[in-house]
């Protein structure tokens, strides 16, 4: 397991579900909601070389389903643990401005982050899933 570093602390109202070298998962206390960094397996082509890069997620469970949403790509751990505070702070102001935790939704979370060392997604056209444009200048 490689450990945060020691001036990573989670927001209120968040825990540290696991760490791991290709893999960092944040979970909110109640509700289910999940902010994820995993590396990006090498055998899905890239644009260019890059030795390694991470995949921000956040998914929602709800039992035995889950709703996700991607936030986008990064090129380092450091820039993926900056994405997953960011995440995690939205999602408070996010519950405080709504007075309840119960509308946030991995889309509303995933909305407007700034991703710092952003990668192009491996589709053809640049964009993911979700249409958002994954390279910015």
């Amino acid at each position: 397991m490689s450990p945060l570093p020691e001036d990573v602390q989670p927001p209120a109202g968040w825990v540290c579900k696991r760490v791991r070298r290709d893999e960092l998962v944040f979970a909110r206390s109640t509700g289910g909601l999940e902010v994820e960094a995993t590396t990006i397996d090498r055998t899905q082509p890239l644009p260019f070389d890059l030795v390694r890069g991470w995949k921000v997620t956040c998914r929602m469970r709800a039992g035995e389903s889950a709703s996700e949403h991607s936030v986008g790509r990064v090129t380092t751990r450091a820039a993926a643990v900056e994405a997953l505070l960011s995440c995690m702070e939205r999602a408070n102001r996010l519950a405080e401005r709504a007075g309840s935790p119960a509308g946030l939704t991995p889309a509303a979370i995933a909305t407007d982050i700034d991703l710092r060392g952003e990668i192009p997604s491996p589709s053809p056209s640049n964009h993911d899933t979700d249409g958002r444009m994954m390279l910015r200048h």
